[in-house]
């Protein structure tokens, strides 16, 4: 009978110290806003830099006078995916990351080819319907959105209403 109680009160100390380590640990948010290219998080409102360490070769590149700020719009596409900037006076900022790629998934596994139901399942239903844009807000104006056609996503991002 002590060993029984012995070995009851060494596995609940055992047990309080796992969950006393579980709740010391560093824990990543599964609500990341943006797209992590493995190197770089790439999330609209932030200052863009297409050199930077981490950042893969343009396939293409186009720029264009901003309708709404001094400077340049420019598009950076990369496989799979292109940033959309706004121009700043110190900089370009990201407005808009697009993803057309079937492999990039989000952290709850929706991409190209996920639909509507599965995207459904994974967000909720709080979103807002502009045309075929499927628009999740962050706050009030960052959103991440999903296009989609026949009820299948075609592409998706991460982007921010501009002002």
């Amino acid at each position: 009978m002590k060993r029984f109680k012995k070995n009851t009160v060494i596995a609940a100390l055992m047990a309080v110290m796992v969950v006393a380590l579980a709740a010391c640990t560093k824990k990543e948010t599964a609500d990341t806003f943006g797209y992590n290219n493995g190197s770089v998080l790439l999330t609209p409102g932030v200052k863009f830099n297409a050199d930077a360490e981490g950042m893969p070769e343009t396939t293409a590149y186009m720029e264009a006078a901003s309708c709404y700020f001094d400077g340049l719009d420019k598009v950076f596409t990369y496989e799979g995916y292109e940033i959309t900037t706004y121009p700043k006076e110190d900089g370009d900022y990201i407005q808009d990351v697009n993803i057309s790629s079937e492999t990039i998934k989000t952290d709850k596994g929706i991409g190209v080819g996920s639909t509507l139901d599965e995207v459904e399942a994974s967000y909720g239903s709080d979103y807002t319907v502009s045309g075929k844009m499927y628009e999740y807000y962050q706050d009030n104006e960052k959103y991440m959105y999903f296009f989609i056609l026949n009820d299948v996503v075609q592409y998706y991002g991460y982007g921010m209403d501009v002002k």
